[in-house]
């Protein structure tokens, strides 16, 4: 058993009530297979020993309480509402999309910091120019070592970026958003995935219209928004918004989906290849 990136407590909440197995569907693929949760969402090697410690007993532990208590209905305090935040963000940067992010991200980065020590090269170079020789080898070096970084980021570098003090400031908006509970009981509907925390791309969280979803179990989905004239409740929701839910998780797969049960419209649903997001309407 590799390690696990998305927890298995988690995924617990999208097994089926009758024999405790999750159903996995490939993203434009077409594996579909049932498995135990313990057997899905890992890597051999994926994180250092200490790093699966550190999520276990830091990120998920306190978090899972909280989880318990929103797939029994039952209101979250603000501590609560601050232990999912940190583990939703810690959730966000610990997927392998999270990698692909960064390595599509390195260059840029990469370039920036060339851009930076050149013009403090430069300077360096005019207050000494005597010394020109040595600080043009030097840029060189730099140069090259960046240039490596941003073709290979080292995965040292992304373990590094997980913990959630790395960004408090978007663990702090998160929490300060306004979070509802979208619920529907009469099947197991919601989808999860790969990448399950969900934002608007283009946008992220911090503007008026942005909205969070994440899928707490096969029954309940975690909306959050800056709408202060929606109570922070459980709301029964309709077909329209499973459909928006789902497809938001779909679209954030990055290559397994997964529900509770072998539903057929899944592998195409997963596969689609244009997308159209509405807000969501309480």
């Amino acid at each position: 058993m590799g390690d696990h990136y998305i927890p298995k407590y988690y995924l617990q909440g999208f097994t089926s009530p009758k024999d405790g197995m999750i159903w996995v569907y490939e993203k434009n693929g077409d594996l579909k297979f049932q498995s135990q949760v313990v057997n899905v969402a890992n890597e051999n090697n994926y994180y250092e020993p200490e790093v699966e410690k550190y999520l276990a007993n830091q990120i998920e532990g306190p978090a899972n309480a909280v989880i318990k208590k929103i797939r029994e209905r039952k209101s979250i305090n603000k501590s609560d509402k601050e232990k999912l935040a940190i583990y939703m963000i810690v959730m966000y940067k610990r997927v392998p999309q999270s990698i692909i992010r960064m390595n599509e991200m390195a260059p840029g980065i990469a370039e920036k910091m060339k851009n930076q020590w050149d013009q403090d090269i430069d300077e360096l170079i005019k207050e000494e120019p005597e010394k020109a020789e040595f600080y043009n080898s030097r840029r060189e070096e730099l140069h090259a070592n960046l240039d490596k970084y941003s073709k290979n980021p080292p995965k040292d570098f992304w373990l590094s970026l997980i913990p959630p003090d790395r960004t408090p400031n978007i663990v702090m908006a998160l929490k300060q958003m306004n979070w509802c509970f979208l619920t529907w009981d009469e099947y197991p509907t919601f989808l999860t995935c790969d990448n399950p925390v969900f934002h608007f791309p283009w946008m992220g969280i911090g503007k008026s219209e942005s909205e969070v979803t994440f899928p707490i179990s096969s029954n309940i989905v975690l909306l959050a928004n800056w709408r202060t004239n929606i109570k922070e409740t459980y709301y029964e929701t309709n077909e329209k918004a499973i459909r928006e839910i789902n497809q938001r998780t779909a679209f954030n797969t990055t290559r397994f989906a997964y529900h509770a049960r072998d539903e057929y419209w899944i592998p195409k649903f997963i596969c689609k290849k244009k997308t159209n997001f509405n807000l969501l309407v309480i």
